[in-house]
């Protein structure tokens, strides 16, 4: 025989199951923006194996942009801190170019600040230093000085 309390474990079921989906939505909203606020560079530091792959796939993407117009740049975020701005193109070439979009750009904003420290050493250092430019890591810039004129020769289009 059917009772109605048989009847109603199942949908009993289903909205524990909604709400425990629920409250983990709910967890990942609000850590969500923690995330964000972290900024945009908080990502570990880049290795001689993804450097070498940006400098090979530079130069695609940099023709790519050039054909359609586009134009990724460093940006500061509304939490202050140095990011990178480009569109939702951008981001869907660069994925075709298996890539993270993400991580492309912070490889290209590091090594660009790399280049920069380089040249111009302690000019850069505190105050000095353009808001839009993030901290590069003392590893991230021997890799740099180290793949110096591979990347200027992907950079320069040579």
């Amino acid at each position: 025989m059917f009772t109605p309390s048989s009847r109603c474990a199942p949908l009993c079921r289903i909205l524990g199951l909604a709400a425990s989906m629920a409250c983990i939505c709910l967890a990942l909203a609000l850590l969500a923006p923690q995330a964000h606020a972290a900024g945009f560079y908080d990502q570990p530091p880049f290795d001689n194996a993804e450097l070498t792959r940006f400098i090979d796939d530079f130069p695609r993407f940099r023709d790519w942009a050039k054909r359609t117009g586009e134009a990724p740049h460093p940006a500061v975020g509304t939490d202050g801190l140095p990011g990178f701005e480009y569109s939702p193109a951008a981001a869907a070439e660069l994925e075709r170019m298996g890539w993270k979009p993400e991580r492309f750009f912070c490889i290209m904003g590091r090594s660009a600040a790399a280049l920069a420290d380089i040249e111009e050493g302690d000019a850069l250092a505190g105050a000095n230093r353009p808001a839009d430019m993030p901290q590069v890591s003392t590893a991230e810039t021997e890799l740099v000085r180290r793949q110096l004129a591979s990347l200027l020769r992907a950079v320069l289009g040579e």
